[in-house]
């Protein structure tokens, strides 16, 4: 990697002289922002450019040049790969297209590049990309012309799946004082992804948060590994996520995980920041350029009450405190106030207080407290009388911030061109909105609060899981042989009786002999009759679940009326009959297998309307039992489940049983592909599964 990064001597392949050749552009970056190592250019013609002469044979190539820049036609890439490594160079920036994204013929070409890198052991960025950037180097190998003026050196590196997000995070970095470390723009990620470069960056001095955009993750448990290794603060904006909400759902797990939620849950169960739009990327960039925030406690300082009270709604909603001054405190502010006519609070209202210069003084005595960790300040001001003045403020809140190493967000408000002409005299980040402070804040205390957890292996079965294996993998089996993505109710229930889980007592009435054994070997009433056959995917809705049967001619219509309605389905298993199960407290439970993440675990507020409130926790397995604790209180019917208005709460530990089972299976059973209990059934006495699904794998 530091040959990608700080090369000494660059190979610049597909250059001309034509005004309108691309890699060109290449060498005036370079040119621009001060590369100062040594530069040699290829190509079809020879020629000149800015006094290099352009070669066209590899045998006039110095030897062990330390990287290679390619922009030339894709079916041209791999001769000139071969000649590369003829030369010794071994690691390339493949800038481009045509490859994978493009075309059948393009992904061959692809194949056959990466064939080469692994027998080579050469190492490439791309192909399909800008290419990459080191600000503080003067490495600048992007095919468009660039200005160092609108790319400021800083802390933050992007690694960016498209090379247009990535200039887009540069340009908004720039317009808010955010300056770059590095830039990759991975395109295909054929050779080196995310994980290399989150590697890579870990040790690098220079970064000091990172940026993700990512259109595809194909390995995110490794993505979190490495996201965790860095120990820097790991920004995520990942989109592509409409595929998923596209598909028909077959059961409740997979409408309550779709695969953006899971890449959602995996970020807060790990520490990612996930963002969803360019402002609030920038956003959260600009918090880490503040000192941290380490608690809750915070004080608003606004010149207008308006903006005082939007600041303090915003606080409320981030679950800030807004501490109360002193008697003492108030008197000192109070004696400054022109008309007397506002009662100083936190928020502090300064509108009757036009002294900018005493503002500083009282900043600074509020972040001498030892009972404040920050400060949201909004500064309202007029360009032609307090111009001047509103930078000298600006200036002195971010060198007090710093002193005291507490951040304070400060919130600018005035005309636009004003505002700009303020953000373009100062040489750190300001806000433009008091919710955007307060956010910026949030995500400062909420990334010292996270404690590194190592990232689950997804084939541990957890040492809680009681699993009988062997008749899990007869029924498993079983399906296989006849075909079947799924299994029979009664299978399935089977399976999580042998997995350990409190299932309640079930028969099935086989076709063709429903009425003939319905009078035997059944539970006591009530009960509950549910037909079983392939295509019934959401029973009720198909009115193919009976409940409260309490009497034998009930049960004879039911078993009567359902032979007639769903014997002819294809798949027809019969009838099962159940007892009725009463319990305080129904949840659904389920687990699947996550493309990208492996095996992830459900939990949510279970019965007919789970997919309809969403209340839904989503976690990756397996979990311990701190895990499982935090997931249960992530749900909004938590309160529910520990108990209130009187009524008790739930066996936490059969809870915690039913979901290591869950755990259990996805790992021990690679073949399952889904499953689903709903609902589960509690008391303060235990759980009983009811119903569930399983899903196997094509």
């Amino acid at each position: 990697m530091e040959r990608l990064f700080h090369p000494r001597s660059l190979l610049i392949v597909g250059v001309s002289a034509n005004p309108r050749n691309l890699a060109r552009n290449i060498v005036y970056n370079l040119l621009e922002f001060g590369y100062d190592g040594r530069v040699v250019l290829m190509g079809k013609e020879e020629g000149n450019l800015l006094g290099h002469r352009i070669h066209t044979e590899f045998s006039e190539i110095p030897a062990n040049l330390d990287l290679a820049v390619i922009l030339t036609p894709a079916v041209t890439v791999p001769g000139i790969m071969r000649g590369c490594i003829a030369r010794g160079i071994r690691r390339m920036v493949i800038e481009t297209g045509g490859f994978s994204e493009f075309s059948a013929a393009g992904a061959a070409l692809e194949a056959e590049l990466l064939g080469l890198a692994r027998e080579h052991e050469v190492k490439f960025v791309g192909p399909n990309g800008i290419s990459i950037i080191n600000r503080h180097t003067g490495l600048c190998l992007p095919f468009m012309r660039l200005r160092p003026r609108d790319i400021l050196p800083g802390g933050l590196s992007i690694l960016a799946q498209s090379g247009g997000m990535a200039l887009t995070y540069m340009g908004l970095g720039r317009s808010e004082n955010v300056g770059v470390a590095k830039v990759v723009s991975m395109g295909n990620k054929t050779s080196l992804d995310e994980i290399d470069y989150l590697d890579y960056l870990r040790d690098d001095a220079e970064t000091t948060v990172i940026g993700l955009y990512l259109e595809s993750i194909r390995n995110g448990r490794g993505l979190l590994d490495a996201a965790l290794r860095t120990g820097k603060p790991v920004l995520l904006h990942k989109s592509n996520t409409s595929a998923a909400s596209q598909q028909i759902a077959r059961s409740h797990t997979a409408a309550l995980a779709n695969d953006d939620q899971v890449v959602d849950a995996a970020c807060r169960q790990f520490g990612i920041h996930r963002v969803r739009t360019f402002r609030q990327f920038i956003n959260q960039v600009k918090s880490f350029n503040l000192p941290p925030m380490r608690g809750d406690r915070l004080v608003v300082i606004s010149r207008s009450g308006g903006h005082a009270v939007v600041a303090a709604d915003a606080a409320s909603d981030y679950g800030f405190e807004l501490v109360p001054f002193s008697d003492d405190f108030i008197d000192f502010i109070r004696g400054r106030f022109r008309a007397q006519v506002i009662n100083p609070t936190n928020p502090l209202d300064l509108g009757d207080l036009f002294d900018i210069d005493f503002y500083v003084t009282i900043l600074a005595e509020v972040l001498k407290r030892s009972d404040v960790d920050g400060v949201l300040f909004n500064h309202v001001f007029q360009e032609e009388v307090e111009g001047e003045s509103s930078q000298r403020l600006a200036e002195t809140l971010h060198r007090l911030s710093r002193e005291y190493d507490k951040p304070v967000a400060l919130c600018v408000f005035s005309g636009e061109r004003a505002v700009a002409r303020l953000k373009a005299n100062l040489d750190f980040p300001l806000f433009t909105e008091p919710a955007e402070g307060i956010e910026a804040l949030a995500v400062s205390r909420d990334s010292g609060r996270r404690q590194p957890a190592a990232v689950p292996v997804a084939d541990v079965v957890p040492a809680a899981a009681r699993l009988d294996l062997p008749p899990i993998r007869e029924i498993v089996a079983g399906a296989a042989a006849r075909g079947s993505a799924d299994l029979f109710l009664d299978e399935a229930l089977a399976v999580f009786r042998a997995a350990g889980m409190p299932v309640t007592p079930a028969v099935i009435l086989p076709p063709g002999r429903e009425m003939v054994t319905a009078a035997v070997d059944l539970p006591s009433f009530p009960l509950a009759v549910k037909a079983v056959a392939a295509e019934l995917s959401h029973k009720s809705d198909a009115g193919a679940v009976a409940l409260d049967i309490d009497s034998p001619e009930k049960l004879a219509a039911t078993v009567a009326d359902f032979a007639a309605r769903f014997g002819s389905l294809p798949g027809y298993r019969g009838l099962l009959v159940q007892p009725m199960v009463f319990g305080a407290v129904e949840l659904i439970v389920g687990g699947r297998r996550d493309a990208a993440f492996g095996p992830v675990v459900v939990l949510g507020m279970g019965g007919i309307y789970a997919e309809v409130f969403q209340d839904v926790a989503i976690r990756l397995s397996p979990l311990d039992d701190a895990g499982i604790d935090e997931m249960i209180a992530s749900l909004r019917g938590a309160p529910i489940i520990a108990g209130t208005r009187g009524r008790p709460g739930i066996d936490r530990q059969a809870l915690h049983g039913v979901i290591h089972a869950v755990t259990g299976l996805l790992a021990a059973a690679p073949e399952i592909r889904q499953l689903d209990l709903n609902p589960v059934t509690f008391t303060a006495a235990g759980a009983t599964v009811v119903d569930g699904r399983i899903f196997l794998s094509a």
